[in-house]
């Protein structure tokens, strides 16, 4: 009755603690090695995986502890990888933003599917994963001759009771016997997380199978009945760590340990258990996904519940065409929000540093990869074709492997412009093309690169300070602009995109605000003025 009590208190605090927690950011460390565990084990084909480079351009760490709301560790390595892989199945999208919608409406079934979910939450359930990779230990090449072995010590064993002298020889396979099992206990040891954590992944998975919820679950079943034999064999195997104990279990465990030791009894069940691991992966691999997408869609529902505006996108056909309304960067409090309208033509955007161009370019790239992957945007609406996403905003000097900003450049321009070949539709979002070299030389690149990426039906959107590219792509670019404005000494800006090229430049402007010597600022606006005369002369 007490144990029952105790039980029962734990499930109501745990569920209150769910329910606080609903609609809210998570508060707690995130460890990214461990949740990209499954990224890096899962070979499955997809459509599009981004790039290192796009996940660094869009802080793409940052927006997944935003929108991350799991309560396992499952489910959140299924929406990492879910979130770094966007997906052209719009159908299975759609279904995932119905499967969000039923936990918003269903409480007690989300409430429900949550508790049982949260029993994975431990650290060692990101292990489950590990259970999916290639590198499984394999059985050593002398396993054969350990049965004839065995064979041998059982016969032993039985002859000694008639000769009873035999029992000095099995002290020699017994020392053997000792050493083998406590040096195979070194292997079970990596697996000393996962097995057990797998056990509990099948008990749960069972468990939310057998309730009403919009998940396919009758191959589960077929998975859990398969891995059966698994769980059986994990239990004869020892992952528990030294803890205390009476002295009678003490003396109890260390016989049987020695039992095992002796008949090497965990040395087989380990290299068969690794082996059944080996030929069900498939079957884990499908629990493990059941879990993840269940948790997922619960993530997806509270960001949807939380105080975030968000929106279902709409997909368009293969076209360049694209448009939002009222779409902001989910990162940046009080955010200024802004519409876009792509059809036919790509973007240019022009304006000043601070004026509001990366974040906007930042923004779109979000709002495109977070459609492909959990269906929600931040904006009232977004509609998209099915796109892959690429972009070069965020670019270093790589000094330990000695290149140039400019290299850098070249590097990453090259694998757009091999995306740019392909027979899929693109969104290029670039900032500042060819920043690491001269004018002349910049321009007339940026130019042919931003051409050529424009092909087919591909959609770039693109800023830049060179006024010159607006005049050279006007037939090929919609002109944007972002303007700030000086009021009383005080520069101020809007952050709100407007349709046609900037007007002005305050570059020498602001030195004046900031208090730059006089024959500095008069000699800089000479020059800019000499420059604009033979602009005009040139054209």
């Amino acid at each position: 009755m007490l144990s029952s009590f105790i039980f029962k208190n734990k499930q109501k605090k745990k569920a209150a603690n769910l329910n606080s927690q609903w609609g809210n950011i998570k508060i707690e460390n995130f460890n990214f090695n461990l949740i990209s565990i499954y990224l890096e084990n899962h070979k499955e084909s997809h459509f599009h995986q981004l790039s290192n480079q796009t996940k660094s351009d869009i802080d793409f760490t940052d927006i997944f502890c935003l929108i991350d709301r799991t309560v396992s560790k499952v489910g959140q390595q299924f929406l990492f990888d879910k979130c770094s892989r966007p997906t052209n199945n719009t159908i299975a999208l759609e279904e995932l933003s119905k499967q969000s919608d039923f936990f918003t409406n269903n409480k007690s079934s989300r409430e429900n599917a949550q508790q049982l979910l949260s029993s994975l939450n431990n650290n060692n359930a990101y292990f489950i994963a590990t259970l999916l990779t290639d590198k499984l230990p394999s059985k050593p090449a002398w396993f054969s001759l350990i049965k004839v072995y065995m064979a041998v010590i059982l016969l032993l064993v039985l002859s000694s009771i008639i000769y009873p002298f035999l029992f000095i020889w099995l002290m020699v396979p017994l020392a053997l016997n000792i050493f083998l099992h406590y040096r195979n206990k070194n292997h079970t040891q990596r697996f000393n997380k996962s097995f057990p954590q797998l056990n509990m992944l099948i008990n749960i998975c069972k468990k939310l199978s057998s309730g009403n919820l919009p998940f396919e679950n009758g191959n589960i079943k077929h998975s859990i009945r398969s891995l059966k034999s698994i769980q059986q064999k994990s239990k004869l195997l020892s992952f528990d760590g030294p803890s205390l104990k009476d002295e009678l279990t003490q003396f109890a465990l260390i016989f049987i340990d020695f039992i095992k030791a002796f008949f090497l009894i965990e040395f087989f069940i380990f290299y068969n258990l690794i082996e059944a691991i080996r030929n069900k992966r498939g079957d884990i691999l499908h629990l493990f996904q059941y879990a993840g997408s269940i948790d997922t869609a619960l993530s997806i529902a509270s960001l949807r519940s939380s105080n975030f505006k968000t929106c279902v996108p709409v997909f368009l056909p293969a076209f360049k065409e694209l448009h939002s309304i009222q779409s902001y960067h989910p990162l940046i409090e009080n955010c200024v929000s802004n519409n876009m309208e792509v059809q036919n033509k790509s973007i240019l955007i022009t304006g000043s540093n601070m004026s509001g161009k990366t974040t906007f370019l930042r923004m779109l790239a979000i709002n495109s990869v977070l459609a492909q992957t959990i269906c929600t945007c931040f904006a009232d609406e977004f509609k998209t074709p099915v796109i892959k996403v690429h972009s070069s905003i965020r670019i270093d000097d790589n000094l330990f492997e000695g290149k140039s900003y400019y290299f850098e450049e070249v590097t990453i321009m090259g694998a757009l412009i091999h995306e740019a070949k392909q027979n899929w539709q693109n969104i290029f979002i670039l900032d500042e093309v060819f920043k690491g070299t001269n004018t002349i030389e910049r321009i007339a690149a940026a130019k042919a690169i931003l051409s050529f990426l424009n092909k087919k039906n591909n959609i770039v959107f693109v800023s830049t300070h060179d006024v010159e590219l607006a005049v050279m792509l006007a037939a090929e670019y919609e002109l944007y602009h972002f303007a700030e404005s000086i009021e009383d000494g005080q520069l101020s800006f809007g952050y709100t995109l407007k349709k046609g090229p900037s007007k002005k430049s305050n570059a020498i402007k602001i030195l004046e605000l900031y208090n730059f010597p006089t024959e500095i600022i008069e000699e800089a606006k000479a020059i800019s003025q000499s420059f604009f005369i033979a602009g005009n002369h040139q054209a």
